[in-house]
């Protein structure tokens, strides 16, 4: 055989080497792990188990239409979430479930009906490792806060046009009413939101009332608050808004300004209102 030719066949097997060595080192990463093989054989009976949080386990139960019932072992830890799932995995007349534990503990087990009635069956709990590593993505990078937010104030009195009022015309205050849909980054420094779409009623004796679309960018001083506890945020705006009346001219605003909340967390996880 020629010597170029051996050379480039020794060339190709060297570079393709690592290629499969590295497929099957991925391959190994992404299998599930097998954290549980047990056969509940009496009604009613339990097992104790370790879940880790931010972790996404699959059961898989021998038995159809069977869920999982899970408490935790100390007072106050959060019972983790289970959803029902059709997988390809399973074969017919089985049963999936995923569990999602948003803390660390130990856990009581036990195989449930659909109707709540205790069951014997078998369960294989597995830890899904390719869903572990998206929540874990996920839980990383959050995204965003969408919501929306109503509010009441009182204004002082405005010209809305710039002709000159009549004598003894002058506007008075009013009252003004508004609501908006509201966005804004999590855990980003600095954290930017905005009013995406705001409407306000605007009233003030005197003059006929005003209905305002607006829109508020808003960006937030930079600091770094604790994940999962209520925190203040302070920062600046500014409002564009179009007022809707009945005259030719609609008048509009232009209004840097600056803001305070306090963003309330009912439990560790995050959620708050």
């Amino acid at each position: 055989m020629p010597r170029p030719l051996i050379m480039a066949a020794w060339l190709f097997v060297w570079l393709s080497t690592p290629v499969v060595a590295q497929k099957v080192a991925e391959t190994a990463d992404s299998a599930d792990v097998l954290v549980l093989d047990h056969d509940f054989g009496v009604v009613g009976e339990l097992v104790r188990l370790f879940l880790s949080d931010k972790q996404v386990y699959r059961a898989e139960l021998s038995t159809q239409d069977v869920t999982l019932e899970l408490r935790p072992r100390l007072n106050g830890t959060q019972i983790p979430r289970v959803y029902p799932i059709s997988d390809a995995k399973s074969s017919s007349g089985s049963s999936v479930v995923e569990i999602y534990p948003d803390q660390d503990g130990e856990y009581e087990i036990r195989p449930i009906s659909m109707q709540g009635s205790k069951i014997s069956t078998r369960l294989r709990l597995y830890r899904d490792v390719g869903g572990s590593r998206r929540r874990l993505g996920a839980a990383s990078d959050p995204g965003w806060e969408l919501g929306v937010e109503l509010a009441g104030t009182w204004h002082s009195g405005f010209v809305q046009t710039s002709v000159a009022p009549a004598i003894g015309s002058e506007p008075s205050g009013g009252a003004d009413i508004e609501g908006c849909l509201t966005a804004r980054s999590r855990s980003r420094v600095p954290r930017f939101g905005m009013c995406i779409l705001g409407v306000s009623h605007q009233s003030q004796r005197g003059t006929p009332s005003l209905l305002w679309v607006y829109t508020e960018p808003r960006l937030g001083v930079p600091r770094r608050d604790r994940h999962g506890y209520s925190s203040w945020e302070m920062g600046a705006l500014f409002r564009f808004g179009v007022g809707i009346n009945s005259g030719v001219l609609s008048p509009r605003i232009y209004a840097p300004g600056v803001f305070l909340s306090r963003h309330i967390r009912r439990n560790p996880q995050g959620a708050g209102w």
